[in-house]
Protein backbone atom coordinates (compact mmCIF):
# COMPACT_ATOMS: atom_id res chain seq x y z
CA UNK A 1 0.00 0.00 0.00
CA UNK A 2 1.51 3.40 -0.98
CA UNK A 3 0.83 6.09 1.23
CA UNK A 4 2.61 9.08 0.64
CA UNK A 5 2.59 12.70 3.49
CA UNK A 6 0.95 15.70 1.58
CA UNK A 7 0.27 19.30 3.21
CA UNK A 8 -2.86 21.29 3.27
CA UNK A 9 -2.68 25.37 3.85
CA UNK A 10 -5.52 26.77 4.92
CA UNK A 11 -5.58 29.71 6.80
CA UNK A 12 -2.29 30.30 7.23
CA UNK A 13 -2.26 27.03 9.02
CA UNK A 14 0.03 23.71 7.18
CA UNK A 15 -1.81 20.62 8.37
CA UNK A 16 -0.39 17.26 7.43
CA UNK A 17 -2.69 15.17 5.97
CA UNK A 18 -1.86 11.53 5.20
CA UNK A 19 -3.20 10.31 1.13
CA UNK A 20 -3.33 7.29 0.70
CA UNK A 21 -3.81 5.74 -2.88
CA UNK A 22 -6.40 3.20 -1.57
CA UNK A 23 -8.58 5.56 0.92
CA UNK A 24 -9.06 8.72 0.74
CA UNK A 25 -8.57 11.27 3.67
CA UNK A 26 -9.89 14.55 5.00
CA UNK A 27 -8.91 16.81 7.25
CA UNK A 28 -10.59 19.37 8.94
CA UNK A 29 -9.09 23.01 8.76
CA UNK A 30 -9.70 25.48 11.54
CA UNK A 31 -9.60 29.28 12.19
CA UNK A 32 -6.04 28.97 14.09
CA UNK A 33 -6.50 30.41 17.83
CA UNK A 34 -4.07 32.92 17.16
CA UNK A 35 -6.72 34.70 15.03
CA UNK A 36 -8.06 38.12 16.34
CA UNK A 37 -11.53 38.24 17.05
CA UNK A 38 -13.83 40.96 15.95
CA UNK A 39 -16.39 43.04 17.62
CA UNK A 40 -19.80 42.71 16.07
CA UNK A 41 -20.74 45.78 14.01
CA UNK A 42 -22.76 48.61 15.18
CA UNK A 43 -26.81 47.75 16.25
CA UNK A 44 -27.88 50.21 12.66
CA UNK A 45 -24.99 48.32 10.90
CA UNK A 46 -26.95 45.27 10.67
CA UNK A 47 -29.35 44.39 7.76
CA UNK A 48 -32.61 42.69 8.36
CA UNK A 49 -33.09 38.69 7.75
CA UNK A 50 -35.10 38.99 4.82
CA UNK A 51 -34.39 42.74 3.09
CA UNK A 52 -36.87 44.74 2.84
CA UNK A 53 -39.13 44.47 -0.68
CA UNK A 54 -40.95 48.20 -0.81
CA UNK A 55 -40.95 51.27 0.78
CA UNK A 56 -43.93 49.93 2.82
CA UNK A 57 -41.56 48.21 4.94
CA UNK A 58 -39.80 50.56 7.38
CA UNK A 59 -36.79 51.10 5.35
CA UNK A 60 -35.43 53.87 7.31
CA UNK A 61 -34.72 55.13 10.74
CA UNK A 62 -36.73 58.82 11.83
CA UNK A 63 -33.49 59.34 12.89
CA UNK A 64 -31.54 58.71 9.32
CA UNK A 65 -34.84 60.96 7.94
CA UNK A 66 -34.28 63.99 10.14
CA UNK A 67 -30.24 63.85 8.95
CA UNK A 68 -31.47 63.45 5.54
CA UNK A 69 -34.06 66.96 6.35
CA UNK A 70 -30.59 68.74 7.56
CA UNK A 71 -29.12 68.09 4.30
CA UNK A 72 -31.61 68.84 2.24
CA UNK A 73 -32.04 72.35 4.60
CA UNK A 74 -28.47 73.00 3.74
CA UNK A 75 -28.39 71.58 -0.06
CA UNK A 76 -31.98 71.67 -1.84
CA UNK A 77 -34.30 74.43 0.06
CA UNK A 78 -32.93 77.51 -2.79
CA UNK A 79 -34.67 75.02 -4.96
CA UNK A 80 -37.16 72.76 -4.07
CA UNK A 81 -38.52 74.76 -1.49
CA UNK A 82 -38.46 74.33 2.36
CA UNK A 83 -42.12 72.35 1.90
CA UNK A 84 -40.35 70.47 -1.03
CA UNK A 85 -42.57 72.02 -3.09
CA UNK A 86 -41.04 73.24 -6.25
CA UNK A 87 -40.10 76.04 -7.82
CA UNK A 88 -39.42 78.15 -11.27
CA UNK A 89 -36.42 75.42 -12.23
CA UNK A 90 -36.95 72.58 -10.13
CA UNK A 91 -39.97 70.03 -9.16
CA UNK A 92 -41.88 69.62 -6.19
CA UNK A 93 -40.27 66.53 -4.22
CA UNK A 94 -44.19 65.54 -2.17
CA UNK A 95 -47.31 64.24 -2.89
CA UNK A 96 -48.52 63.94 -6.55
CA UNK A 97 -45.36 64.67 -8.18
CA UNK A 98 -43.51 62.50 -6.14
CA UNK A 99 -45.87 59.45 -6.46
CA UNK A 100 -46.29 59.60 -9.85
CA UNK A 101 -42.50 60.39 -10.79
CA UNK A 102 -41.20 57.24 -8.51
CA UNK A 103 -44.41 54.88 -9.09
CA UNK A 104 -43.62 51.41 -10.05
CA UNK A 105 -39.44 52.19 -9.98
CA UNK A 106 -36.96 51.24 -7.49
CA UNK A 107 -35.12 52.93 -4.48
CA UNK A 108 -32.60 52.63 -6.78
CA UNK A 109 -33.45 54.64 -9.23
CA UNK A 110 -34.74 57.28 -6.76
CA UNK A 111 -30.74 57.70 -5.45
CA UNK A 112 -28.95 57.31 -8.43
CA UNK A 113 -31.13 59.98 -10.07
CA UNK A 114 -30.75 62.75 -6.83
CA UNK A 115 -27.12 61.80 -6.53
CA UNK A 116 -25.67 61.60 -9.90
CA UNK A 117 -27.97 65.21 -10.81
CA UNK A 118 -27.82 67.48 -7.04
CA UNK A 119 -26.93 70.13 -6.58
CA UNK A 120 -27.33 71.01 -10.30
CA UNK A 121 -23.86 72.86 -9.90
CA UNK A 122 -21.70 69.92 -8.80
CA UNK A 123 -23.47 66.73 -9.03
CA UNK A 124 -21.97 63.93 -6.89
CA UNK A 125 -20.27 65.90 -4.50
CA UNK A 126 -22.81 65.60 -0.97
CA UNK A 127 -21.32 61.65 -0.41
CA UNK A 128 -23.08 58.46 -0.60
CA UNK A 129 -24.42 59.42 2.81
CA UNK A 130 -26.01 62.46 2.60
CA UNK A 131 -27.53 61.56 -0.52
CA UNK A 132 -28.71 58.19 1.26
CA UNK A 133 -30.06 60.51 4.06
CA UNK A 134 -31.78 63.10 1.88
CA UNK A 135 -33.82 60.10 0.17
CA UNK A 136 -34.62 58.64 3.52
CA UNK A 137 -36.02 62.03 4.25
CA UNK A 138 -38.18 62.14 0.86
CA UNK A 139 -39.52 58.80 1.30
CA UNK A 140 -40.52 60.26 4.95
CA UNK A 141 -41.68 63.20 3.83
CA UNK A 142 -44.45 61.48 1.59
CA UNK A 143 -45.66 59.50 4.60
CA UNK A 144 -43.72 56.12 4.16
CA UNK A 145 -43.41 54.59 7.40
CA UNK A 146 -39.88 54.39 9.00
CA UNK A 147 -38.68 51.34 10.44
CA UNK A 148 -35.55 50.10 12.14
CA UNK A 149 -32.96 49.39 9.49
CA UNK A 150 -30.81 52.62 8.51
CA UNK A 151 -31.17 52.57 4.49
CA UNK A 152 -27.71 51.89 3.03
CA UNK A 153 -26.15 53.38 0.04
CA UNK A 154 -25.67 49.89 -1.42
CA UNK A 155 -26.60 49.26 -5.22
CA UNK A 156 -28.05 45.90 -4.68
CA UNK A 157 -29.96 46.26 -1.76
CA UNK A 158 -31.97 49.46 -3.28
CA UNK A 159 -32.57 47.28 -6.48
CA UNK A 160 -34.58 45.32 -4.70
CA UNK A 161 -36.64 47.87 -2.56
CA UNK A 162 -40.06 48.68 -5.28
CA UNK A 163 -41.82 52.33 -4.85
CA UNK A 164 -44.87 51.50 -4.00
CA UNK A 165 -48.06 53.54 -3.91
CA UNK A 166 -49.44 54.33 -0.18
CA UNK A 167 -52.56 52.89 0.81
CA UNK A 168 -55.45 55.44 1.82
Amino acid sequence: MATRRAFLTAVGVTVPVLASTLACSTAIVTTPPSAPAQAPPAAAEFEPAAPPASVLDGIFTEAQAKRGRAAYDAQCTECHGEGLGGGEMAPGLTGVAFRFRWRGLKVADIYTSVQSTMPPEEPGTLGDQAYIDIVAFLLSANGYPAGDWELLANSSLLEGIAVERMLP
